[in-house]
């Protein structure tokens, strides 16, 4: 008996695919999707992806209905509509009953049709797909299916979420639009998230909106590794954004004028020699962490070596602001407070944000098999490998490099700004306030009390947004450049008699009691200040024979101002007796110095 073949298994899993492909459309939602798309970007793979309009402020408009891609034409769209047509006259003819689209559209789903159920089926369909391309020996047309859904709807899709996310977090108010950047890093998250998130410290919420969108297109990757080195590229594209972001307010913060310059502290954080110095600090060191993640010991070096150091940064310091009798300008200091909790919040923001963004390269090198390693294992990749190009991948490195510098940049500034607020109220004490008056004072000068009052508003923002060891940062070692910026300035000072010096020691005493309520440690550098002005109290040859009994205890230069001052104060000694004992200092501090040797 001959036996005519109807159908073949080509034609099998022909029919099969179509079956779910209308299975697919239904649970991927695939009309919705396509119709609620305003506008898709062109190439998702192209590092110049521009995001910026996420950050700008959007009007409302009407979306357009674009249709973006169609089957009409293609393998499976031919075979999925000859599937359905032969299944509508079969059952029109024979069973008389509902054509399996409307059976499948009335039928309650077990989940709700989403263009992210992708993430869940997309592994095992590949799977499928494998063992259809493996009995047919040709490419299967459900692939071509899931494929220009992935690359024509979905990765639109997960482009218009991000979109979204990030423009919540940095949407600004109409009438506070002139200054978009600082406001969109003003806002920090609450004490529940916080909590929820185990930091010390507030976090811009803009920062951590990121975070939560990059995590998600990592599990994207995770889900859908064929298309990982496209997210990856989403991830850098969205980070090079939200860097530059974060530049442009940090530039709102320190620039002023018309000519853009900036604060004295910015340009400072930013010299290449400054900023190595002040890295190389012990104090700084301390912050950072090791290769095994412990923080170094605070005793990295001895007390000598401390001060030595110490005395080195005030005089770099002292030599750049109080060399002439010219003042600090006010627009080149952060006079708002507020301004400085900003920086503080970037800062904490930022360098927690770069220690994520590094366990995600590291994770992502390791699953790419990037990750260098003298494990003899090493060339045998994970089973959940994630193919991410290695150039794609030092993007990423690079722009958590970027990160993690703006991070210490904002931590160079405070410590320096801090510094600079001190010359800005302290230099007017000495260029042009009056020592030689016939009344006793009882008060301290006025621009003392202003510095006492800055200094306590900056330490109540910034001990509520940096950690300890950073608020430590700031103010340590304060009490030693102030006491070092008196002492310096004392050549600017015309005349003082003893009513000037009491007015000095009040000066003195009142910014170490307020240093020490901020710092929690008695400022003994100020006694030293204090010390050097009481000699003032002193003849030139008491204090000239002080200094060979028992040695010096400040610099030839110091013991210089403080000779000069008393000749100007006293006026009717002669030139040449100035000069004797200037002579007489140079000879003691030259045996002290031979002797030490």
């Amino acid at each position: 008996m001959h036996s005519e073949v109807v159908y073949d298994m080509k034609d099998v899993w022909s029919n099969i695919q179509a079956v779910l492909q209308v299975l697919l459309s239904e649970y991927l939602d695939v009309r919705n999707t396509l119709s609620s798309r305003q506008q898709a970007p062109s190439d998702f793979d192209e590092p110049s992806m521009d995001i910026g309009v996420y950050f700008g402020k959007k009007r409302p408009g009407r979306p357009k209905k674009i249709p973006l891609f169609r089957f009409d034409a293609s393998l499976h769209a031919l075979s999925t509509n000859s599937y359905i047509e032969d299944t509508r006259q079969f059952e029109a003819s024979v069973l008389g009953q509902q054509s399996l689209l409307t059976v499948m559209s009335k039928q309650q789903k077990i989940c709700k049709p989403s263009a992210f159920n992708i993430t869940a089926i997309y592994k095992p369909l590949k799977l499928f797909i494998q063992e259809i391309e493996d009995a047919m020996e040709a490419p299967p047309s459900l692939q071509e299916f899931i494929t220009d859904f992935v690359q024509n709807a979905f990765l639109g899709q997960v482009h218009k979420r991000v979109s979204e996310s990030i423009d919540v977090a940095t949407r600004v108010d109409e009438e506070e639009e002139g200054h978009k950047c600082f406001d969109a890093l003003r806002n920090v998250i609450d004490e529940k998230v916080r909590r929820e998130l185990g930091v010390p410290r507030p976090l811009l919420q803009s920062t951590v909106t990121v975070d939560e969108s990059i995590g998600e297109l990592q599990e994207l990757m995770m889900a859908l590794p064929d298309y990982a080195d496209q997210f990856l590229t989403m991830v850098c594209n969205v980070l090079r954004e939200y860097r530059d972001k974060c530049h442009s307010a940090y530039r709102d913060i320190v620039q002023h004028g018309a000519d853009d310059r900036r604060v004295i502290s910015a340009m400072w954080a930013k010299d290449e020699d400054i900023s190595r110095f002040l890295r190389s600090l012990p104090s700084w060191r301390t912050l950072q962490p090791t290769a095994d993640g412990k923080e170094l010991d605070g005793t990295v070096c001895s007390e000598q070596e401390m001060r030595a150091l110490n005395s080195k940064e005030a005089v770099i310091l002292i030599t750049n602001l109080s060399t002439d009798e010219t003042l600090i300008p006010q627009q080149e200091i952060i006079t708002d407070v507020t301004q400085m909790r900003t920086v503080a919040n970037v800062h904490e923001s930022l360098e927690w944000f770069a220690s994520r963004l590094d366990q995600m390269t590291d994770s992502l090198a390791e699953c790419s098999g990037n990750q260098p390693s003298d494990n003899k294992e090493a060339d045998q990749l994970p089973a959940d490998t994630v193919p991410v190009s290695p150039k794609t991948l030092e993007s990423l490195r690079s722009l958590v490099q970027d990160f993690r510098d703006l991070a210490e940049v904002c931590l160079l500034l405070l410590h320096l700004e801090v510094r600079v607020h001190c010359f800005y109220y302290l230099l007017p004490v000495t260029k042009q306030s009056n020592y030689a008056g016939p009344i006793d004072d009882l008060d301290p000068d006025s621009n003392v009390l202003k510095l006492n009052k800055d200094l306590s508003s900056m330490e109540e923002v910034l001990s509520q947004s940096l950690q300890p060891k950073k608020f430590k940062y700031i103010f340590e070692t304060l009490g030693y450049l102030v006491s070092s910026i008196l002492i310096s300035c004392v050549q600017f000072l015309k005349k003082i008699n003893e009513n000037g010096i009491k007015k000095m020691c009040r000066n003195i005493l009142a910014i170490q009691q307020n240093l020490t309520n901020i710092t929690l440690t008695r400022e003994t550098d100020l006694d030293r200040a204090r010390q050097f002005y009481e000699l003032l109290y002193l003849s030139p040859d008491d204090v000239l024979n002080g200094i060979a009994e028992k040695g010096p205890h400040f610099t030839g230069t110091e013991y210089t101002y403080l000779i000069q001052l008393y000749h100007r104060s006293h006026p009717g000694n002669a030139i040449t007796l100035q000069e004797a004992r200037m002579r007489r200092l140079t000879e003691i501090m030259e045996k002290g110095q031979n002797e030490t040797v």
